[in-house]
């Protein structure tokens, strides 16, 4: 019996079935296309105005004749997507080991530490 294989009954390759065209490993995501147009059109604005559009936002932060809710909107869309969101149990935390050693391994640590 272990040598005898089952009865394929799965019908074969059916018509629709599998990738579409154009969607494999080697097309770009949607996310990808988008952000190269955007790129793309933010260029031509900073050289038709003559600063880019990241300066828009600075310009409205920085500018005391605004309303505040504009000027809250500005500051917090740019540090949005200027600073980097701490997030714990990544990578990084998995990494860094135990926080209480063995007197052998603690001496090894010290010396690395003080280097």
């Amino acid at each position: 019996m272990a040598g005898t294989k089952k009865k394929e009954n799965r019908g074969g390759k059916r018509e629709g079935a599998g990738r579409k065209p154009g969607t494999g490993p080697g097309r770009e995501a949607l996310s990808v296309r988008q952000v190269k147009e955007f790129q793309a059109v933010a260029e031509k604005l900073a050289k038709e105005f003559g600063y880019p559009v990241i300066e828009v936002a600075g310009r409205i932060a920085y500018d005391e004749d605004a309303p505040r809710r504009d000027r809250l909107a500005a500051t917090k869309l740019f540090l949005d997507k200027v600073t980097i969101a701490a997030t714990e149990g990544g990578e990084a935390d998995r990494n860094l080991g135990p926080a209480i050693y063995l007197p052998k391994q603690r001496d090894n640590i010290v010396k690395i530490l003080k280097e």
